[in-house]
């Protein structure tokens, strides 16, 4: 009974990944591309979360700064902490980014963040779930959401990591495209 219980995680978070490719990779095309141009541009890129998401924003900062795959120079890439909304009004800038990083629940901190983006003119990248439509609410025109395609927590979060891993090595590939 636990062999198949085991599987049945496999399965799910296999099936996420299958459904995550077939309906992101555009967007996250469109995400590294726009990625590529604000950092090359000067911008920087604020990336927070809530609860384990915001682990996630920690570690795509970090590699943002340290290097995914390359020894490089570090990319202006800010993980926003304690009193993220006041760290974001006093840093932030017309043309930066805003990574949000949600799972599938609702959270006022992310959308009072967001919205002092909105404020200062900021473009807004969104990694969510399914279900989470207060930060998908927010989002303008301009701005881009990479929904994964699941409601289970757990494999959302799998997944967002997974997307974190894809941006910072295509951001790399694009950079510096002579290393690969």
């Amino acid at each position: 009974m636990n062999d198949e219980l085991i599987k049945a995680l496999f399965t799910e978070s296999i099936q996420t990944q299958i459904s995550a490719v077939e309906s992101l990779t555009d967007e996250m095309a469109t995400t590294v591309e726009l990625l590529v141009a604000n950092l090359l541009n000067g911008q920087r890129v604020f990336c927070c979360g809530d609860r384990t998401t915001g682990v996630i924003a920690q570690h795509f900062s970090n590699l943002m700064t340290d290097g995914m795959k390359l020894e490089r120079p570090p990319f202006p890439v800010l993980a926003l902490n304690a009193g993220k909304q006041k760290q974001l009004a006093a840093l932030g800038q017309a043309s930066d980014i805003l990574l949000v990083i949600a799972d599938n629940q609702e959270n006022e901190e992310l959308t009072a963040i967001m919205e002092t983006a909105i404020s200062r003119d900021m473009l807004i990248i969104a990694l969510t779930g399914e279900g989470n439509d207060s930060v998908s609410g927010l989002l303008g025109a301009n701005d881009i959401e990479l929904r994964v395609p699941s409601l289970n927590p757990a494999r959302i979060l799998e997944t967002q990591l997974f997307i974190v891993h894809g941006l910072c090595e295509q951001i790399e590939n694009t950079i510096f495209p002579q290393e690969h």
